[in-house]
């Protein structure tokens, strides 16, 4: 090790060593060195001339290692942001996505139209992502979070904390939606919709969680137990927001318009052009 290792030699060592593994290694390697830092991108920025501490060197050292051998950036960070806010993360839980900030946008938008609803659901909760980010937004909302897996849940209620929504957050362990009520308005789910053989194929099933890639031979077991489980449990005004994969469009207008029949079904297409967003505006009278 060289005993007087700058931030700037260290951002510029580290980009290079991460090359091979990552599209955009000079913002990996800042992220682990304001990991192993604490410093934040301003003041890491502006101040090149700064020299790593033996505890700083041997984090970063560690941490991009761990990156080398493929390990998720977010895993090795504890952290990653999602609709503007920083969300923990481990391996119990799939990684936010950007795509998912369409979920939250359409959801944000039915709730403004329609202030009377007090009351969601976030189904396969999994970080809690959708629902604090719902939180947030809506001061006057409370969601129940389900998600089957305890270890999830647990996430989910510290990510609810860190951002101050703990007491209209309440977690459920659940298979989907069969404990509830009659009655729902609003549900958001963004369930694992991944065919099986795909995810033998695909990267993410390295390091995340398979049970929230998995979604059957097809993709869309889960959806259709959710779907089954919801007939007839929804409000007449209410909101189903399903996240899919880009291939399931003609699926998933399909299967849903066999459960909910009188329904204005729709697929939204997010930022990149691909069909991402199952809507299912129920009508019923």
């Amino acid at each position: 090790m060289k005993l007087r290792l700058q931030i700037s030699e260290a951002l510029k060592n580290y980009s290079k060593a991460l090359t091979d593994i990552s599209d955009d290694a000079g913002l990996e390697a800042r992220l682990i060195i304001q990991k192993a830092t604490g410093l934040s991108r301003p003041v890491l920025l502006s101040h090149p001339e700064r020299e790593l501490s033996e505890p700083e060197f041997s984090a970063i050292e560690a941490m991009t290692a761990r990156r080398k051998y493929g390990f998720p950036l977010p895993y090795i960070l504890g952290e990653w942001e999602f609709y503007g806010r920083p969300y923990f993360v481990d391996p119990s839980v799939l990684i936010p996505r950007p795509e998912t900030e369409l979920l939250v946008e359409e959801a944000l938008g039915w709730l403004k139209s329609h202030p009377g609803v007090r009351t969601a659901f976030d189904i396969g909760t999994g970080s809690g992502c959708i629902a604090v980010s719902l939180l947030c937004e809506r001061p006057g909302l409370q969601v129940t979070a389900v998600d089957l897996h305890r270890n999830a849940l647990r996430t989910a209620c510290r990510n609810a904390d860190r951002h101050g929504v703990r007491e209209r957050f309440f977690p459920v362990q659940a298979d989907l939606f069969s404990a509830f009520a009659p009655g729902a308005e609003l549900v958001c789910a963004n369930l694992p919709y991944i065919p099986t053989e795909t995810c033998k194929t695909i990267e993410p099933s390295r390091f995340e969680p398979l049970s929230a890639l998995d979604g059957g031979e097809d993709g869309f077991r889960l959806y259709r137990m959710l779907f089954s489980q919801l007939s007839g449990k929804i409000k007449a005004e209410s909101l189903i927001l399903c996240e899919i994969e880009y291939r399931q469009q003609d699926l998933a207008l399909e299967t849903a318009s066999a459960f909910f029949p009188n329904a204005e079904i729709r697929v939204l297409k997010d930022l990149a052009g691909q069909p991402r967003l199952l809507r299912i505006k129920n009508q019923n009278i």
